[in-house]
């Protein structure tokens, strides 16, 4: 093969060393891996949380011209969870720009 980055490529027989050879590591560390506390201020910049795009009044419904995903991800509600709120209810009064909270969100204010 040819070209610029073959130098750096690996062949199909390397990638499986590769992938065994890590499967191996994860297992003798063992745990769980999480971000380190220095990696916290990229996630919250890298990550969007749920806020409203309009004001939203007490009994008002979620939906798609009232809520939007915006950075920061330092919002209750992360960009993973928009599907899901939507049809949702409010459960005050919410001001247009607002990340939502859990106690915005009358069904799941308990």
């Amino acid at each position: 093969r040819e070209g610029p980055d073959i130098i750096c490529s690996m062949d199909p027989a390397a990638l499986k060393e590769l992938i065994e050879g890590g499967d191996i590591l994860q297992k003798a560390r063992g745990g769980e891996k999480n971000a380190v506390d220095e990696e916290q201020p990229t996630i919250d910049f890298a990550f969007a949380s749920i806020v409203t795009i309009a004001d939203i009044k007490k009994g008002d419904k979620f939906t798609k011209d009232n809520v939007w995903v915006k950075r920061p991800g330092t919002g209750y509600f992360l960009a993973d969870r928009y599907e899901e709120l939507l049809g949702l209810t409010a459960s005050i009064d919410i001001d247009a720009d607002t990340q939502l909270a859990l106690s915005d969100v009358a069904e799941l204010d308990k």
